[in-house]
């Protein structure tokens, strides 16, 4: 081989590695900014098409706990709140409540907890209502994380005390 293509081969290694090295410091660069993006922040629910996609949400969370459709309520159900409290079929009622068919929620506040990649996290609290034909009687308040995933389209709902909700939502007074 002659000297002039050592150089030409030498060139072209020297190129490719340079690429290489500009590519993966591109990728670590643009992870750094992705998780820079995390918003955390604590903010009163203003969007009404959002709270209407909640208030639907747990509309049809209840109607799945009231029609007792277990298969549903899993599916619904946020997965790591499942596997953190080993909820099964057999067990499912004690941590979603066992409410009448009657049984009314209506969505009354929403705070957005975070956000990061079109998925966003909700802390929210909801009226429960026992209706009959003619009255309508206040049964108490429950309260939710909901999370609503747009590219998946789809939505997830962990149940949580009233501890844990006015602790986060006191952080957004502060």
């Amino acid at each position: 081989m002659s000297k002039t293509v050592k150089i030409e081969i030498f060139i072209i290694i020297f190129l490719i590695v340079m690429f290489a090295i500009s590519l993966i410091y591109t990728r670590i660069v643009e992870g750094q900014v992705e998780e820079e993006q995390i918003d955390t922040s604590v903010t009163a629910l203003a969007d009404v098409n959002r709270f209407f996609t909640i208030d639907s949400a747990i509309s049809k969370y209840f109607s799945y706990v009231t029609s007792k459709n277990s298969d549903s309520l899993f599916k619904v159900l946020d997965q790591d709140y499942v596997q953190r409290n080993n909820i099964t079929s057999t067990n499912i009622y004690d941590f979603v409540g066992n409410y009448e068919s009657n049984i009314k929620s209506s969505l009354e506040e929403a705070y957005q907890v975070s956000s990061y990649k079109n998925v966003y996290k909700y802390y929210v609290k909801v009226v429960l209502k026992l209706e009959t034909l003619y009255t309508s009687t206040l049964q108490g308040y429950n309260y939710y994380i909901v999370t609503i995933d747009e590219n998946e389209l789809a939505f997830a709902i962990e149940p949580i005390s009233d501890i844990i909700y006015l602790n986060k939502i006191g952080e957004s007074d502060s």
